[in-house]
């Protein structure tokens, strides 16, 4: 925890619970002597694509390299343990969150998510644009939470590229977890439904910092995840986390980048958003990944990735050739850039505008129709 600035007391359970969540095959450490100087770790995810199927991921995290061992090649070996791992254990993808946007290119990962900073000072200025039929609301405690929440997840993200399917442990030792580094001073978790007829339709986790000033009240709300399945649901939630008296500031760290609340108040210049980076990606076996995923478009295209030119066939909306070629590419990119690409949240033309792919304007449109998704990647896990 010290790479990240943290102590251990801030997480006393936090050794059983990496026991817990990463087998101990599956983490590498460097030592000098008997004190570890670098640390990596692949906890297994499932990971929805376009489509709604589930491709199992090698999701890299804990890694650090204490800064008195900087530039020692440290890193470069981790990576090499995590990548042969995944292989050997047949991932034909792995992800991860950076720490620090420069570092995991060079690795063959590429950014497939991005997500918003959302911070609104005073949310009493914001009101509902157009009046709208909402749902109830259901103020809930932990323990419903906990046999509750995790259905109405599930059924949320079915259909999300980019969101990871959670186990019952990742959403016992995670999601509910409220150690002091999680809290940060604040509240423990909120949670509150949406509900429709016998139905739960949404739900928003947050947090809240008490604070006034001048004699105003000048709380803070922290939103740690609003999940709906429909945009009436997804209203609902908002017009609550807008109106908790004393409470005027609401931020959310990781809204998804097609998030409508701009759209759906009088105000929008009173929300601030800013944009973030998610989950990248590293396709490892290509013909896997890309038979696992739907496409929008049919067509056809040809496309090089480091020294192989593959052939990718979609009819019906599923790829029904993926292979290697001896014909010339059309299209030639990164493993990286392939990883950006994969769930379909940036257009191929962006990214040859950008100069990570090089190819024909006509190929580079026939991709677009392709590979791009009409639902919006998000990730709304950190791991």
């Amino acid at each position: 925890m010290s790479a990240f600035g943290d102590d251990r007391d801030a997480d006393p359970n936090g050794p059983e619970r990496t026991r817990a969540l990463l087998p101990r095959a599956q983490t590498w450490a460097a030592f000098d002597g008997t004190t570890i100087v670098a640390t990596a770790a692949t906890i297994d995810h499932g990971l929805i694509v376009p489509g709604g199927a589930v491709l199992p991921m090698a999701g890299l995290t804990a890694v650090m390299v204490r800064p008195t061992h900087r530039r020692r090649g440290l890193l470069r070996e981790l990576m090499r343990r995590h990548q042969d791992d995944a292989r050997a254990r047949g991932f034909a993808i792995g992800g991860l969150w950076s720490s620090e946007a420069s570092i995991y290119g060079r690795f063959g990962y590429g950014l497939a998510t991005e997500g918003d900073v959302l911070e609104i000072p005073d949310a009493r200025t914001l009101e509902l644009a157009a009046p709208r039929e909402l749902d109830e609301l259901e103020w809930i405690d932990e323990p419903t939470a906990r046999a509750l929440l995790p259905a109405i997840y599930a059924r949320s993200v079915a259909l999300r590229p980019g969101a990871l399917v959670r186990s019952d442990l990742w959403w016992r030792e995670r999601r509910f977890l409220e150690a002091p580094f999680m809290r940060g001073g604040a509240s423990l978790r909120r949670h509150v439904l949406a509900r429709r007829g016998g139905t739960y339709v949404g739900y928003v986790q947050y947090r809240q910092r008490p604070g006034w000033s001048d004699g105003l009240p000048a709380g803070k709300l922290e939103i740690v995840e609003l999940v709906a399945v429909d945009a009436r649901a997804e209203a609902t939630l908002w017009q609550l986390a807008l109106h908790v008296d004393l409470f005027p500031h609401v931020s959310w760290w990781n809204a998804p980048v097609d998030d409508v609340l701009a759209w759906s108040v009088t105000n929008s210049r009173q929300i601030r958003r800013r944009r973030n980076d998610g989950l990248w990606l590293r396709v490892e076996d290509v013909a896997v990944a890309l038979a696992a995923r739907t496409f929008d478009g049919d067509g056809a295209v040809r496309f090089a990735v480091e020294d192989t030119t593959w052939e990718l066939v979609v009819e019906g909306g599923h790829a029904v050739r993926c292979a290697p070629t001896t014909e010339s590419a059309e299209l030639v990119m990164s493993r990286a850039t392939l990883g950006a690409l994969y769930l379909g949240g940036v257009p191929a033309s962006r990214l040859a505008r950008a100069n990570l792919i090089a190819g024909s304007p006509e190929a580079l449109r026939r991709a677009d129709r392709m590979f791009v998704s009409a639902v919006v990647p998000w990730c709304p896990e950190l791991f």
